[in-house]
């Protein structure tokens, strides 16, 4: 599931709907002034001042909203990506600039969802067809460092670290809560695909193979 598209329909859909209350408002008013019973004129009248003050409140809210959500609704493709991370290994830092001039499959895990704490047997199939000097695959997780170190080893192959979701960037923070993510980065460390929720590993190896 994606929930950009979602929040997409749903902004868009408030708009509409507050310049529709705001429009709508007037004749609802007049419909309310020629009522000859005076308890219906009441109430359609105060149904119209509800309809214009909460039009008027969702458009001027709406513009707020947009600035907030445009970074995660534009995303991370096409950009640059710098995602902090703790290697796995040995503690220390990790950079996507380590893999600079090599095209990296980049993906976000969870301890929360089955789909993204599953063995990593996509990766490692990815691994074995596409592998090789230039495909780097990168498998970061919300799980504590001593956790992951206490788990089954991941395949041969595979860069493991750890992550914090309020450090990734906004512009990936939207789909990385949808976890598993895997991200797709070019040679120039640039992002060309995103794919939210659980990929075939022949899936993965087609998209990828584009770029290798």
């Amino acid at each position: 599931m994606n929930l950009i598209p979602l929040i997409e329909f749903i902004v868009g859909w408030g708009r509409f709907t507050s310049w529709l209350f705001i429009l709508a408002s007037p004749f609802v008013l007049l419909f309310g002034v020629f009522r000859k019973r005076l308890s219906w004129a009441f109430f359609f009248m105060t149904l119209s001042g509800v309809m214009l003050l909460g039009g008027l409140i969702g458009v001027f809210t709406h513009s707020s909203a947009v600035s907030k959500l445009a970074p995660v609704l534009a995303g991370p493709l096409g950009k640059r990506l710098v995602v902090p991370f703790t290697q796995l290994v040995d503690g220390k830092p990790g950079s996507l600039d380590t893999w600079s001039g090599k095209v990296v499959l980049l993906q976000f895990r969870a301890s929360w969802n089955d789909d993204a704490r599953a063995p990593m047997r996509d990766l490692e199939q990815v691994l074995a067809e596409l592998g090789g000097s230039d495909l780097v695959v990168v498998a970061l997780s919300d799980e504590p460092r001593d956790v992951l170190l206490a788990q089954p080893q991941v395949p041969q192959g595979v860069v493991q670290g750890t992550f914090e979701l309020e450090s990734l960037p906004e512009s990936l923070r939207g789909h990385a809560v949808m976890r598993p993510v895997s991200v797709l980065i070019d040679r120039q460390g640039i992002v060309r695909d995103v794919f939210v929720g659980k990929q075939t590993a022949t899936f993965l190896a087609r998209e990828l193979r584009e770029y290798l």
